[in-house]
């Protein structure tokens, strides 16, 4: 489909054949067509001719090629575009990756520490994934994966951020500081991972431990400490309990 400028371009070409066109007819009545191919007229007069019935043709070409620039810069804008969200974001879970995770955690904690609020994050890690690929293959290892993100993002606001940071690794940065919200969010977790394995549609039980850390603003830390606090917490916790625990 053309676009505004492309139709205007033409149409203007053959808005002035047309204007020349009603002048000649105004100016010569029955007789416009015969003075326009007069032999007897000057060169220069024939050569004016020519010209005037080339220009909408010259327009309609110059109209094609802003139609095609415009189209070429379109599909590049929308590379960009693509290009952008999938340097953020992780193509296999649709999650956002490591490199977004950074960047929108890193504008969350500078509105954290100008309105001193609170914050949770979350670190999930799935259980036995190597072991899972090695014995079913890798197909059965990223669909451990993505059942994995789609637990986390059932019960993970989607105002929150949510990510995939490495293979069998997830984080979750919540806007949340309620005491009870870890314990609320294992629960729910362990209720989705005993339905899911209770369809007994996979020869393992799929399982990941999480943990938890909270960024208090009255003693404020960055985005990668926390991380770190929430990893040491979540190894802490499958150490102890095997599995989910807040």
């Amino acid at each position: 489909m053309k676009s505004r400028l492309a139709t205007a371009v033409t149409l203007w070409g053959w808005l002035l054949f047309v204007s020349w066109l009603a002048y000649d007819y105004v100016e010569y009545g029955d007789r416009w067509v015969i003075h326009i191919f007069e032999p007897a007229r000057p060169y220069e007069v024939h050569g004016f001719h020519i010209l005037i019935f080339l220009i909408p043709f010259v327009y309609t070409f110059l109209g094609y090629l802003v139609s095609e620039r415009e189209k070429l810069l379109r599909k590049v804008r929308e590379s960009e575009a693509e290009f952008r969200s999938l340097s953020l974001h992780d193509e296999l879970t649709g999650l956002h990756n490591r490199r977004g995770f950074d960047f929108l955690a890193e504008q969350q904690f500078r509105i954290a520490r100008r309105t001193q609020n609170a914050m949770i994050l979350l670190f999930a890690d799935v259980n036995g994934l190597k072991l899972i690929n090695d014995n079913w293959g890798h197909k059965e290892g990223d669909r451990a994966v993505i059942d994995t993100a789609n637990i986390l993002r059932a019960h993970i606001r989607s105002a929150d951020i949510l990510a995939r940071i490495g293979g069998d690794e997830f984080v979750a940065l919540i806007n949340d500081s309620s005491e009870a919200l870890p314990r609320i969010l294992a629960g729910r977790f362990e209720e989705s991972l005993n339905k899911l394995n209770g369809e007994k549609t996979r020869q393992y039980t799929l399982s990941f431990s999480v943990g938890f850390a909270r960024y208090d603003p009255a003693s404020p830390c960055s985005a990668e400490e926390l991380l770190d606090q929430a990893d040491r917490n979540m190894y802490r916790s499958k150490k102890m309990t095997g599995g989910i625990a807040p």
